[in-house]
């Protein structure tokens, strides 16, 4: 019975041990394909947001581009309008006569009548008459 037992001993031991090289091979074989499967979830999800990043990128790229070039216009628009702005005033100091139509202009808004605009502002009639006239017609446009 002993060398019965020692002569199959070996072999039923082998066979416990295939048996269990084999159930342990399956456990390693699911738990790699789990992996696998998580690893291409995250290749899958990095991908994507390696994408969205480009895509942002991009834009904020093309946004900062953007505002540069309208901070330049607008700062040229800012340096334009500063000059005609002084333009105008070097204009109206250098034209006494719209200095006149200006205190003219004023003086009608005040209320004043056709022989004060010509006797204060040295006006002919036909001018304090038109001068007049387009006020009258300002106010009536504005009150619409």
């Amino acid at each position: 019975m002993v060398a019965l037992l020692l002569t199959w001993l070996p072999v039923a031991v082998t066979v416990v041990f295939a048996i269990v090289a084999l159930w342990r091979l399956r456990i390693e074989r699911r738990a790699r394909e789990r992996l696998e499967n998580k690893l291409q979830a995250m290749e899958t999800v990095l991908k994507s947001a390696r994408q969205r990043h480009d895509s942002l990128a991009k834009q904020f790229n093309e946004l900062r581009a953007g505002s540069m070039g309208m901070g330049q216009k607008l700062a040229d628009i800012a340096t334009n309008v500063d000059e005609l702005l002084e333009k105008q005033v070097e204009l109206e100091m250098q034209d006494p006569g719209s200095r006149l139509y200006s205190r003219a202009s004023k003086m009608v808004d005040l209320g004043a009548d056709l022989d004060e605009l010509m006797h204060e502002c040295d006006l002919p009639k036909a001018e304090a008459e038109l001068l007049l006239s387009l006020r009258k017609r300002q106010t009536a446009n504005q009150q619409r």
